[in-house]
């Protein structure tokens, strides 16, 4: 009994003198940079890949009247890493009381590409009372590490924003100048007054867009925009995570 007592100890003070020597070299399976790690392993020739260095920038939040007890909710998120992208997240909208107090919040998911810059949209959403204020989260990242990854050259051309019959909209041609048929693709637009503040965001799909193909698209709004429009912006997005829409030859799953 003693003898194995003895081993025991021996063994115990073993594994923390491997664990202190081997602490630096720790690499990292949950994506996420809390434990000192040096990469995330993904099990390819080269060793562990460099971690994130930079985590999410939410640049802008907005929540837009539009008609009675209906809000258009916008924030503009920046992801500033150049071979890390993310195939899920989790956000949430919150909305609070002249108080502070939380009154409701609209929940979805999104992704990102390596440095790209996407505004996130809801539209129609009517909380249980009218807000005095809104703050927009974002949940924990899956990261998705791209290492051959190649721009998609998604590019929007010949664009503008109209005013027809009191209404606006924003219309274009999205090229696809990628080396991929993609088959769907977003297009989102947002217009500005003369301080650069959000005052209507929309959004439209277009279903399959061949390589070199460029085709017409239309944002529009069903309400009267009562303010002075100054300038827009028009962007498009397609997920590269979902099998259905891409065919994904360059990424590595974070391990589990």
């Amino acid at each position: 009994m003693v003898l194995i007592i003895f081993l025991l100890i021996i063994v115990i003070i073993a594994g923390g003198i491997y664990l202190l020597l081997h602490h630096e070299n720790a690499t990292c399976y949950d994506a996420i940079q809390n434990q000192s790690e040096t990469g995330i392993d993904c099990g390819g020739p080269c060793g562990p890949c460099p971690i994130p260095k930079e985590k999410l920038e939410i640049l802008s939040q907005n929540f837009i009247p539009t008609t009675e007890n209906n809000f258009d909710l916008l924030a503009k998120v920046q992801n500033p890493n150049s071979n890390w992208g993310i195939d899920n997240m989790v956000y949430k909208f919150n909305f609070y009381d002249a108080d502070n107090n939380l009154i409701d919040s609209k929940q979805g998911t999104t992704y990102f590409l390596p440095q790209e810059t996407k505004y996130i949209i809801e539209q129609k959403f009517s909380p249980s009372e009218i807000p005095a204020s809104m703050k927009f989260e974002l949940g924990i990242p899956h990261w998705q590490y791209l290492r051959y990854f190649e721009e998609l050259r998604l590019r929007i051309i010949n664009s503008g924003y109209q005013l027809t019959d009191g209404k606006y909209r924003i219309s274009g041609i999205i090229e696809n100048k990628s080396n991929y048929n993609l088959s769907q693709v977003e297009v989102v637009g947002v217009l500005f007054d003369e301080n650069q503040k959000a005052i209507a965001a929309g959004k439209t799909t277009m279903e399959t867009l061949m390589i070199n193909e460029g085709r017409s698209f239309e944002i529009t709004w069903p309400y009267a925009i009562d303010k002075t429009i100054s300038s827009f912006d028009a962007r498009a997005h397609t997920n590269v995570y979902l099998d259905e829409n891409f065919i994904r030859v360059n990424s590595s799953p974070v391990p589990q």
